[in-house]
């Protein structure tokens, strides 16, 4: 789906958006043990390796397409995170839908009444 280069170019993209310098990611990246990628063996700066199902997760998070539904964390101390969204846009129609929904009825039928 993605090379590796063009995932680096997206993370580098990613950070500098986030506001982190360079020291920062080095920060990081010393933190979590990484020294660079296959890409870029002599060089200490590089961002980390992410896998596209990664990367596409935190587009969806950091975009707003993607919610956190529940966290859960057994006894084994394991972490489920079930995230939702979609993929479909909101029309105007949609959004004035909403919008009236949330309307107590008798404003509702207030509203419709004065109009005709």
């Amino acid at each position: 789906m993605f090379s590796p280069n063009e995932l680096d170019t997206l993370m580098a993209r990613l950070i500098s958006q986030m506001g982190l310098g360079s020291a920062d990611i080095n920060k990081i990246l010393s933190a979590n043990g990484t020294t660079g990628n296959s890409g870029n063996q002599g060089n200490q700066n590089t961002i980390p390796h992410f896998s596209p199902q990664k990367v596409l997760v935190i587009l969806g998070l950091l975009g707003g397409v993607l919610e956190v539904k529940s966290i859960l964390i057994d006894r084994d101390q394991l972490v489920d995170i079930l995230l939702e969204g979609s993929l479909k846009r909101k029309t105007p129609l949609d959004n004035c839908l909403d919008t009236i929904g949330a309307m107590p009825f008798d404003d509702v039928l207030k509203a419709v009444l004065g109009r005709i």
